[in-house]
C-alpha cells in the first residue's frame, strides 16, 4: 500500500469510529498528511512508524488540519504518536524532551525536591495511562503548540493540584492539633488515641486503596478537590444521581474495610469497634470524616 493511501485510511477510518466528519477534500487529505508525515519522519530518521499509524492518531487527537495557515509541528506529531505506540527511541526522546520543561514550568511553584520528582512520575502515567478516563493525555496533543509547551503546561497542573491536597492535609493537621491542646486533660482520650491513631489511619488508607480507580477518582474530586456533584458529573458525561451513587458507594466500602481490617488487625469485637470509632476516629488527620466528609460513625455488624 502506498505511503499517501496508507495514511489516508488510518484517519478515516479513526474519524469514523469518533463520528467524526472529514470535510477536507479527499486530495487536499492525502497531501497535508503526506506531508505531516515526511516532515516529521526527516524530523526523526531514526524512528520508524507505521503510516496507517500516524493517520489514525492525527485524526484521534482532532488535529487542526482545515485551518487556514495553520503550520503544525509534524516533528512533534510523529514524536508523539511514535512514543504512544510504544517505539523504544521515541519514548528516549520524548523523556529528554520533558526535563527542560518540566524544570522551567514547575519553577516559580514552591515544591520540595521530593515531590517534584513525584510530579514527574505522575507526569509520565498520566501521558501515557490517562487519568480517570483512561485516555492517555499524550493522545491528546494535537499539534496547536509545541510538544514541550504541552508536557510543561500538563506539569504545572499537577503540582498546582498536588499544592492544594497538601494544602487541604496541612489544614486538617491544624484542626488536629488544635482539638488534641483542647483535649489534654482528658487522660482516657489520650491515652486511646495515642494507641490506636495509628492502626486507624492505616486501615483507612488500605481501604482507601483497595477501591477500583473510579471511586478513588471520584472521592478525590468531591472531597480534595472540592467539586460538586453536578461538576463531577459533567466531567465523567453521567447524570448526577450515578455520582451520587458512586460516592456512596465509595463511602459504605471505606468505613466497612476500615471496620473490618481493625477488626481483624486489632482482634476487636463490633460493639469494640464502635466505641473506638467514636474516640478516636474522628480526631484522626486521616480519618473517615476527612476524607470522606462524613460525620456518621459506622454501623453496628459483625466483625
Amino acid at each position: 500500500m502506498s505511503l499517501p493511501r496508507a495514511l489516508v485510511d488510518g484517519y478515516r477510518m479513526a474519524a469514523a469510529a469518533a463520528s467524526r466528519p472529514t470535510d477536507l477534500d479527499p486530495s487536499v487529505l492525502e497531501s497535508v498528511l503526506t506531508e505531516l508525515y515526511e516532515t516529521g519522519s526527516a524530523a526523526h530518521p531514526d524512528i520508524d512508524l507505521d503510516a496507517t499509524r500516524f493517520g489514525s492518531y492525527v485524526a484521534d487527537c482532532n488535529a487542526p488540519l482545515d485551518v487556514e495557515g495553520q503550520i503544525l509541528p509534524a516533528g512533534d506529531l510523529f514524536l508523539a504518536c511514535a512514543a504512544l505506540s510504544g517505539h523504544r527511541k521515541a519514548i528516549g526522546k520524548l523523556q529528554q524532551l520533558s526535563l527542560s520543561p518540566i524544570r522551567s514550568y514547575l519553577r516559580r511553584i514552591e515544591l520540595p525536591a521530593s515531590s517534584l520528582d513525584d510530579v514527574a512520575q505522575e507526569l509520565w502515567g498520566l501521558l501515557f495511562q490517562g487519568g480517570a478516563d483512561r485516555i492517555p493525555k499524550l493522545a491528546r496533543y494535537s499539534g496547536t503548540g509545541s510538544l514541550r509547551s504541552f508536557i510543561g503546561v500538563t506539569a504545572r497542573r499537577l503540582a498546582l493540584m498536588r499544592c492544594r491536597h497538601e494544602e487541604v492535609v496541612a489544614r486538617a493537621g491544624a484542626r488536629l492539633a488544635s482539638e488534641t491542646n483542647a483535649l489534654a486533660d482528658d487522660v482516657e482520650l489520650d491515652f486511646i488515641k495515642s494507641e490506636y491513631r495509628d492502626a486507624f489511619r492505616r486501615a483507612i488508607e488500605d481501604a482507601l486503596a483497595g477501591l477500583d480507580q473510579r471511586l478513588r477518582m471520584v472521592l478525590r474530586m468531591r472531597i480534595l478537590d472540592n467539586l460538586t456533584v453536578e461538576g463531577i458529573a459533567r466531567a465523567y458525561g453521567v447524570n448526577q444521581s450515578s455520582v451520587s451513587r458512586w460516592l456512596e458507594k465509595g463511602r459504605e466500602r471505606v468505613v466497612s474495610e476500615t471496620r473490618r481490617l481493625l477488626c481483624e488487625r486489632l482482634l476487636l469485637s463490633g460493639a469494640e469497634f464502635d466505641s473506638l470509632w467514636r474516640l478516636v476516629g474522628s480526631q484522626l488527620e486521616i480519618s473517615v470524616s476527612d476524607v470522606l466528609g462524613s460525620k456518621d460513625p459506622p454501623r453496628s455488624g459483625t466483625a
